[in-house]
């Protein structure tokens, strides 16, 4: 018995080593490492630089027929990162995660830093503060490669820095699947996505598969570079397939949707992406996506999985959002606005020879532009020797657009943005943005130390924040060109249904002159005039100081400025005196309302330059 016992055991030994391991086996089938051609791919060295910001150089038009003022594309964004949601930025339009970049500009050789470059590749700064320091690629947008850095890189980084990467990811194949075609994603990152599963099929991990009927701009394109967007112009999709739940990076899979030699339409292919950019409110257009991998066959699945978002495959830390309280009275949604890099340089002053005043008598006037020794924001802005249109501290003026009225820094930056100074002696000194005059000049403070080692086209950039700040439960008073931290400080209270503003004067709307009627307020200040003696003794207008806080009673400056009986707006006053025909000191419209919304206060210290702490307050 005994001995039959042991013959049996090792026949079933012996049974148990000669068959396969099934449990094993069944395992492979369901998933299989893929196999490239890695070791067959050219890495080369690609070059290109930061690109500037590029908001709308006017209000776009929403599906809706609303005005917009749409910013977040292009440029240094220092809040949108991999893992945030796409949905929720003030003004957002598009607005691309990370750094965009751009092919050299004059490079005869650009298109290899658009066409070469892929998903996963290193990225290095060659020059400035940060030189040295790495990044990633994580998306392409438009005709920008998008480019992760870290928090302490992104505060030395500046528009127009060079960049290079080591491109790597043309002509990648996967081995058995001729007719899957990667596209702008390096094989490493590919084969930490991509399985076969036991159908034989390229299995990848998604957060959402989009259908081909709320795929919109992109069709008709070269499948070389550029990206999808998945429309958002029709709200009830946003709910009903989830798109409010996307994140910066996450992969999705557009269905119907082929990215092989072309961008198009095809009943059963498919196209795995990344989401690069957030939604628009305009038609056909909408989240971008960046395309990674393409078939016109059936040969792409997708597996759900809430957390496919290439964070995770890079190694890029994924942040929680943790929203901030605001403990002030006025609660505002400053946590959800963009803030972006924009950049000018000192500029020059320039003379026209003698201008004629409104009396008739020759002017040779000084004190617009360049670097102002003498008149500071806080001084008054009447009274300096043959100053006309004087401009305090710091001029500088848009590189980025022929036009400086189209720069980035002409739309973006609002009174209270931190500036930095780039280049020269002054280098790494800090101050502030402080206004815009008309079209041409923008204005910054400096310490007076500063002052002295600054010279004429050193090189500034603004961290431009403010556009598209809203006050909670006030939503329809138009907030314009203030940083979110200035607005806090500016001692506005709340009485029922109204805001209490703090002001030096008020002013009748029928004496402001010159920029009235023009369209977009972010760009245009316009002028009290003071070309009538008696007017400006009646309204005591020779005590204006440059900073000031001044009401414009009967006008209403939301898309532009112009007369409405009963309503208010609040302006700081950015520019000195005038002698000719309609002009004086100038305003920024910083806040706007219809009737009833806003009340004043009078405070003869409603000044910038004691909000932002330039200036000790006057004890009364």
């Amino acid at each position: 018995m005994r001995r039959r016992f042991f013959t049996w055991l090792g026949i079933l030994l012996c049974i148990a080593l000669v068959m396969p391991d099934t449990h094993n086996a069944v395992g492979q089938a369901k998933s299989q490492k893929i196999s490239t051609n890695k070791d067959k791919l050219i890495t080369t060295a690609v070059q290109g630089q930061i690109a500037p910001a590029e908001p709308s150089r006017s209000y776009t038009t929403t599906w809706d027929g609303k005005p917009k003022m749409a910013i977040g594309i292009g440029g240094i964004n220092y809040n949108l990162k991999i893992g945030d949601k796409v949905f929720g930025w003030a003004s957002g339009d598009r607005a691309t995660v990370g750094v965009a970049t751009e092919a050299r500009r004059g490079d005869r050789f650009r298109g290899a830093w658009l066409v070469y470059t892929s998903i996963g590749n290193e990225v290095k700064v060659l020059g400035g503060e940060a030189r040295g320091k790495k990044g990633v690629v994580v998306g392409m947008f438009g005709s920008y490669v998008l480019v992760h850095f870290e928090d302490k890189v992104l505060e030395k980084l500046s528009v127009g820095n060079i960049l290079q990467a080591k491109a790597c990811g043309v002509g990648l194949q996967i081995e058995g699947f001729n007719d899957v075609f990667p596209h702008h994603v390096t094989p490493e990152l590919l084969e930490k996505l991509c399985t076969q599963n036991a159908d034989g099929k390229l299995e990848v991990p998604v957060v959402k598969e989009i259908p081909a009927e709320i795929v919109g701009q992109g069709s008709g394109g070269s499948s070389i570079y550029g990206n999808w967007h998945i429309q958002t112009c029709y709200p009830p999709d946003i709910k009903e397939y989830g798109l409010d739940e996307l994140r910066f990076g996450d992969l999705v899979l557009l269905k119907d949707t082929q990215t092989d030699y072309g961008k198009g339409y095809y009943q059963g292919g498919a196209t795995l992406g990344v989401v690069c950019s957030g939604p628009s409110d305009i038609s056909g257009l909408g989240i971008g996506v960046t395309p990674i991998l393409s078939t016109r066959s059936d040969k792409l699945t997708a597996r759900i999985d809430s957390e496919a978002n290439i964070g995770k495959y890079l190694g890029i830390k994924i942040k929680k959002s943790n929203p901030r309280s605001n403990p002030g009275a006025l609660k505002t949604n400053k946590d959800k606005l963009i803030t972006t890099a924009v950049e000018a340089v000192v500029q020059p002053a320039g003379s026209r020879g003698y201008s004629t005043t409104y009396d008739g008598k020759p002017k040779l006037s000084i004190g617009m532009a360049s670097i102002n020794y003498t008149v500071s924001l806080g001084d008054l802005a009447y009274g300096w020797a043959n100053a006309d249109h004087v401009e305090p501290d710091v001029t500088i003026q848009g590189r980025d657009e022929e036009s400086p009225s189209r720069c980035a820094i002409a739309i973006l930056a609002c009174i209270g943005n931190e500036a930095k100074v780039l280049s020269g002696e002054a280098r790494g000194a800090k101050g502030f943005y402080i206004g815009r005059h008309a079209g041409s000049d923008d204005l910054a403070w400096f310490p007076k130390n500063v002052l002295d080692k600054l010279a004429l086209n050193d090189r500034i950039q603004v961290k431009a924040r403010g556009v598209g700040l809203k006050i909670e439960g006030f939503e329809d008073v138009r907030v314009n060109k203030l940083s979110p931290e200035l607005l806090e400080n500016l001692g506005i209270t709340i009485e029922g249904d109204q805001l209490v503003v703090p002001v030096v004067m008020e002013i009748p709307g029928h004496i402001m002159g010159s920029g009235i009627g023009g369209p977009f307020i972010e760009y245009i200040d316009y002028d009290i005039q003071t070309t009538d003696p008696r007017t400006v003794e009646q309204y005591d207008l020779k005590k204006i100081r440059l900073g000031d806080l001044i009401a414009i009673i009967d006008h209403y400056d939301y898309y532009g400025r112009g007369r409405y009986k009963d309503a208010v707006t609040i302006g700081v006053c950015i520019h000195g005196w005038s002698d000719f025909a309609g002009h004086g000191p100038g305003l920024n419209p910083v806040l706007s309302a219809l009737p009833g919304k806003i009340k004043t206060k009078i405070d003869p210290h409603a000044n910038v330059a004691y909000y932002l702490g330039l200036r000790a307050k006057p004890r009364d």
